[in-house]
């Protein structure tokens, strides 16, 4: 779980360094402030997850760290955009809180859960809507995700012991979130964001996870982080062509 932690923290600073390297590079201009049309962002967040629905998935979750980084895109309507957010989170367990089937790859350990982790780990589109003005703005905004679901008992997948196959596979699911974000005066392009997200996986399976584990899980995240709003819709600067034609 350390080397799984410490992938997902090198993803988010190095997601919060790639906007701080390009403002050292360009300086922010009143034409080229926060949010504006046709305008890119990046950012990453981190925060809690909880697994509160999903059978077994939810009995006893320990809420744990989320992880996620997202690109952004302001459509020519300042009201609309889209993101897309590559994101991985884990929930515990309580050890007062039993499995639903002794997992054959540790049966001496009987149905104690306290050893078992539920891993998260996709990617989440949404279309959002925008208000808000000035320095602060809000966002809501939904869409589909792609995420691969595991879950392991001692960093070993756990096995159904019916159908024998191991707790890991891929879904489609649905994710949906409300931000509220905040320019700073030093760094206009730069906007701190408080979020409060919610996810679903449809991964309910009833030929593979017979013995328990078969639920479509749903979780909640509360997030803090960063982002850097930059010029994605770059147009040539007005002689540029001209110039270009004059060295020729």
């Amino acid at each position: 779980m350390k080397s799984r932690l410490l992938a997902a923290t090198v993803l988010a600073a190095s997601l919060l360094v790639v906007p701080v390297a390009s403002h050292a590079q360009k300086a922010d201009s009143v034409a080229t402030r926060g949010a504006l049309a046709g305008r890119g962002a990046i950012g990453a967040q981190i925060g809690s997850s909880y697994f509160f629905s999903g059978g077994d998935y939810a009995k006893g979750a320990n809420p744990r760290l989320t992880f996620i980084g997202h690109f952004r895109y302001q459509t020519k309507n300042p009201r609309w955009g889209w993101q897309v957010s590559p994101m991985f989170t884990w929930n515990g367990y309580v050890s007062n809180q039993d499995a639903p089937f002794v997992d054959p790859n540790f049966p001496a350990r009987g149905l104690q859960k306290e050893d078992y982790i539920a891993y998260l780990a996709g990617v989440a589109s949404q279309v959002q809507y925008f208000g808000g003005g000035g320095r602060s703005r809000w966002h809501v905004g939904a869409g589909p995700s792609f995420h691969h679901v595991k879950v392991e008992n001692q960093r070993r997948t756990v096995q159904d012991p019916v159908s024998n196959a191991r707790h890991q596979s891929t879904h489609l699911g649905l994710n949906a979130e409300f931000g509220y974000e905040r320019f700073t005066k030093a760094l206009p392009n730069t906007a701190l964001e408080f979020t409060v997200a919610w996810h679903t996986v449809f991964a309910k399976d009833d030929d593979k996870w017979v013995s328990g584990w078969n639920d479509s899980p749903m979780l909640a995240e509360v997030r803090f982080g960063a982002n850097y709003y930059y010029d994605f819709d770059r147009k040539p600067k007005k002689g540029a062509k001209g110039a270009a034609g004059a060295r020729k």
